[in-house]
């Protein structure tokens, strides 16, 4: 009778790093599977921590992470070699999570995985992702984001007059945003083959074929701009007291 033996545990290192860089300072982060947490804070300096994730220890020796400051900006890179071979060891990822100035220029790229993004203020962030999630919270910033799969979340725990931009893009997937009821939105969002839905009273444009379109306000000189596009999957924008 053949023995089930368990699954082998990945193995981890964790590293932490701090540099000095200015509120508007900029910040890239270049990741390929994994995770990228960003927290915004109002320091002149980037906290950066890593969790490297293999399954053998010489795998885990091959996957690095490089860094790259100036005066003005921190460069951070992911190293995960290729591997060749019937029976090589292919695991690998990268868990990040960085505090970073809430007003800062911040560029996330990442293969695949999940992007969560939490208070930056004033700041700019583009995020580009293959497949996986971007969840965007309590952020008054401009933010941009394209991703191929997955699903985009917006989600405030409180409400202020600041000015906020959400452009999101996805090819194929569901986004969504979760707003207290005081909120005061632009609303513009189209979907070319799904449903948009929201819970402030912003009326449904007519649109010919399967997508649905929705643009207007709740309030004048509202703050917030929703600018939300999916190729294949629906858009909700709900309310919450």
């Amino acid at each position: 009778m053949t023995q089930l033996t368990q699954a082998e545990e990945p193995l981890h290192v964790a590293s932490e790093q701090f540099f000095p860089l200015p509120l508007t300072g900029a910040v890239q982060l270049m990741n390929l599977d994994g995770s990228i947490q960003i927290f915004g804070w109002y320091e002149p300096r980037v906290r950066l921590a890593a969790v490297r994730n293999a399954y053998t220890r010489a795998r885990l020796k091959e996957i690095r992470v490089e860094t790259k400051a100036t005066a003005n900006s921190l460069d951070v890179r992911t190293i995960i070699p290729p591997a060749h071979g019937l029976f090589a060891d292919r695991s690998g990822t990268i868990d990040y999570t960085l505090n970073v100035p809430e007003t800062a220029q911040v560029t996330l790229r990442l293969r695949d995985g999940e992007i969560v993004m939490q208070g930056l203020r004033g700041g700019n962030a583009r995020i580009e992702l293959r497949n996986g999630r971007v969840f965007l919270r309590n952020c008054f910033a401009r933010i941009q984001a394209h991703a191929v799969h997955g699903a985009m979340d917006v989600f405030y725990e409180w409400w202020e007059n600041a000015p906020a931009a959400f452009d999101l893009l996805l090819d194929h997937g569901r986004i969504g945003a979760l707003l207290p009821a005081a909120a005061k939105i632009q609303i513009d969002a189209t979907t070319a083959d799904g449903q948009v839905g929201n819970g402030f009273g912003v009326v449904i444009a007519d649109s010919p074929g399967p997508g649905h379109a929705m643009r207007g306000e709740n309030a004048p000189d509202a703050p917030v701009s929703l600018h939300l596009r999916t190729g294949g999957g629906n858009i909700s924008i709900d309310s919450w007291r």
